[in-house]
């Protein structure tokens, strides 16, 4: 349950003039009796509510290939993935978009939040089998996917498809992470892990520059969000961007 407080006239001019946003909307309180509310936040709560106005929140679809996940997000009658696993996988994100009722025609976007071949690796047989589909990834790690089309560079804070790109560099060069505010959900692709559900920064031995991955995650911990989705392990449900502060607090 949201917390509701009550504030004063110098508190809320105050918040305005930093450049806060504010949301105000109507609420009902039975046997006729109105009122208003407001919630303040800064640019999260603005791009947030801007997303769910226009489009709404994306429906995330966990798509589990034993070691490492991909995931398939639908918004209406559109679709995208978030990177494509290992080899062969194609069919099992055939059956995820196919329980939503939806077919490869509606697959516009597959985004690849870094080169590695556990995210990449059926990129090509689902670009094959999506032909309207536009694949995505950091510009520093293009070079090294191998596509049957081009892809195209996202950098930091561009959208796509209602998401907005994160640059998470560290990992790999051109790591992006990817959030949805209006479903206030992080796809962490391997910026993180979370297995056994230990949270830890990304593994160490397949990570090109561990100092910069630890400036990736106490950058992400500044987002707000309830739930957290990972390459590596079991997803967080509740309060994720509490638990990534307080370990990058630690780092």
């Amino acid at each position: 349950m949201q917390k509701i407080q009550q504030i004063g006239r110098r508190q809320w001019l105050a918040q305005v003039a930093l450049g806060g946003f504010a949301v105000w909307s109507e609420l009902h309180f039975g046997l006729g009796r109105r009122g208003w509310g407001v919630a303040i936040g800064e640019h999260d709560l603005a791009l947030g509510v801007a997303h769910a106005q226009s489009a709404g929140a994306a429906k995330a679809l966990r798509v589990n290939m034993g070691f490492v996940n991909g995931y398939v997000l639908i918004r209406g009658k559109e679709a995208a993935i978030v990177d494509t696993g290992t080899p062969n996988n194609a069919s099992k994100f055939a059956d995820v978009v196919q329980s939503a009722g939806l077919a490869w025609d509606a697959v516009q976007h597959v985004i690849l939040t870094h080169y590695h071949p556990d995210h990449i690796g059926s990129v090509g047989e689902i670009l094959g089998a999506a032909p309207k589909a536009t694949a995505y990834a950091g510009a520093a790690d293009i070079g090294q996917i191998k596509s049957p089309r081009p892809v195209k560079a996202v950098g930091d804070n561009d959208e796509v498809f209602g998401l907005r790109m994160i640059a998470t560099p560290g990992h790999t060069p051109g790591h992006i992470c990817v959030f949805d505010p209006a479903g206030s959900l992080l796809i962490l692709g391997d910026a993180m892990n979370n297995i056994g559900n230990n949270l830890a920064g990304p593994n160490p031995q397949y990570t090109a520059d561990m100092g910069q991955a630890h400036q990736s995650v106490k950058k992400l911990a500044k987002l707000t969000f309830q739930r957290a989705v990972f390459g590596h392990g079991e997803p967080i449900e509740k309060g994720a961007s509490q638990a990534i502060a307080r370990l990058a607090g630690a780092l």
